[in-house]
């Protein structure tokens, strides 16, 4: 069994990949940005919303499935496999087909129809790679993968701008869309190839009751999921329907920048999500302590991005999209404060799946789009996109609330009042000050982010938040060695 110092390894791979790739990532929103425009941008987030839900459908909690159950048994990856291929394939010729019908129906012009259809072939694209890369999941060798998230990104900022300066396109929409399925069919022709090396090979599996079995017990998980990723899209979507692309570009360009931030609880999900499947499983008198260790460090990590972003809010949107975009300010301040929720409910999501309690997911994946869906119809014809930004903050208020509610059920207390109060007020007061002189420019926007950091970092010793004695603890914790899992057999069957 693989042992924290396993984990440390993932988690520092998954880091350092998810810094480079997920600045990447920002500059290749900021580009596509630019070169579209306020309404283009717009009209590409829809895109982007309607095809992200549908890769989720597809997935439908396989690809988390396949984490869980071959980390239990790494024996049992081949078979494991060969039957989810057989169910993927099926699900990406359905979706397909969804996106299809879904652009056609919503999108006026042509050319943002073939848009939608190229970015639907390429997040199925995606969504193949996602499978492949669950074997490097389970086995816990998150190398692989952080090596791809890179590399991908790298293909995708040199495609865009090759495509946008070639003349066989006939407009940047396209230019851009086709640079994204170009690129995500690297990356899976990458995981493909990696794992048929590496780890094991597997064709198309015939066991169809298993297969069936499969999904039956991936349907509380992929509902989750795809509710979860609704209720992320669903501003864009309703904006679309009851505001301007404006709007929608405006909002998109606030939550871009929260996104960004969002990748850094779904890093350290990554490679914990495996040992807290062993431990649910093997262990699970350990799991308590490792929850409630995991969950102080989500708190301490976002209670000051949420102040950082909120008092540099309006010199960000000015510096990443230009004066355009400045009308996306007040939605970007609204959505700070959603960080903290995006942190700790990304750790619960993945903390009830370990412990096959996917129903307490469900329920608060569902009350959180419910939530959100209703606040949107109402404050977007009045509000806007900040409106929008209104309705994703109470609806992670509401998941929240919830998750604290099934924890309960599940044994896995947790002294909130206490771990938050020092961590919240310090943040306060760091931020009050900093507010009534926030940062204007590159410059002052480094050193405002360096004074920030050192000044809490400061106030958590000062506080006895962090102490030194339980900081050597948690590294030795962390360091600590035991035997990996063995790798499946190469050898076996398939193409």
């Amino acid at each position: 069994m693989a042992g924290n110092g396993r984990v440390l390894k993932n988690l520092v791979m998954v880091f350092a990949s998810e810094g480079v790739g997920g600045l990447l990532s920002f500059i290749i929103v900021l580009l596509a940005a630019r070169l579209l425009g306020v309404e283009q941008f717009g009209v590409f987030s829809y895109i982007l919303a309607i095809t992200s839900v549908c890769q989720l459908v597809a997935d439908f909690g396989l690809t988390n499935l396949i984490v869980r159950e071959v980390a239990k048994d790494t024996s049992k990856a081949q078979y494991i496999m060969s039957n989810v291929l057989t169910l993927a394939w099926g699900l990406s010729a359905v979706i397909l087909a969804l996106v299809t019908l879904i652009s056609l129906v919503s999108l006026t012009t042509a050319e943002q129809q073939s848009a939608a259809i190229i970015m639907g072939v390429a997040v199925l694209a995606t969504y193949h790679s996602v499978v492949y890369s669950s074997v490097c999941r389970a086995f816990e060798q998150m190398s692989y993968n952080a090596i791809s998230f890179v590399v991908h990104k790298v293909i995708l900022l040199g495609l865009i701008y090759l495509f946008y300066h070639w003349s066989v396109f006939s407009s940047s929409l396209l230019a851009i869309c086709t640079a994204y399925l170009v690129a995500n069919l690297c990356q899976y022709a990458y995981f493909y190839l990696v794992v048929r090396a590496r780890f094991i090979r597997f064709g198309f599996g015939r066991d169809f009751a298993f297969a069936w079995q499969l999904l039956k017990d991936a349907v509380p998980i992929g509902a989750s999921m795809v509710i979860r990723r609704l209720t992320l899209q669903v501003d864009t979507l309703l904006l679309g329907v009851l505001a301007t692309a404006s709007a929608v570009g405006l909002f998109s360009a606030a939550y871009k920048v929260v996104q960004v931030v969002d990748m850094i609880p779904f890093a350290i999900c990554l490679p914990l999500f495996p040992a807290m499947s062993r431990m649910a499983s093997k262990e699970p008198d350990k799991l308590p302590a490792f929850f409630s260790l995991t969950l102080t460090g989500f708190l301490l990590v976002s209670i000051p991005l949420c102040g950082y972003v909120f008092v540099s809010a309006g010199n960000l949107i000015e510096l990443f999209y230009g004066q355009t975009f400045v009308s996306a300010v007040p939605a970007l301040r609204i959505l700070a404060f959603a960080i903290i929720g995006l942190f700790v409910n990304m750790l619960l999501s993945y903390v009830f799946m370990a412990l096959g309690k996917q129903r307490f997911y469900l329920l608060a994946a569902m009350s959180c789009l419910i939530v959100n869906a209703l606040v949107d119809v109402l404050l977007i014809p009045r509000m806007g996109a900040t409106g929008a930004a209104w309705g994703t903050l109470l609806g992670e208020l509401s998941y929240f609330l919830l998750c604290i509610v099934f924890l309960s059920r599940v044994q896995l207390a947790y002294a909130w009042l206490t771990q938050l109060a020092r961590p919240v007020l310090l943040c306060a007061a760091i931020s009050w000050v900093a507010y009534q002189l926030p940062p204007q420019g590159v410059a002052e926007q480094i050193l405002f982010s360096v004074v920030y950091v050192v000044s809490y970092v400061f106030g958590l010793f000062v506080l006895r938040v962090l102490k030194p004695a339980e900081v050597k603890r948690v590294i030795r914790l962390l360091t600590e060695r035991s035997s990996a899992p063995p790798l499946a057999d190469n050898s076996a069957s398939g193409s």
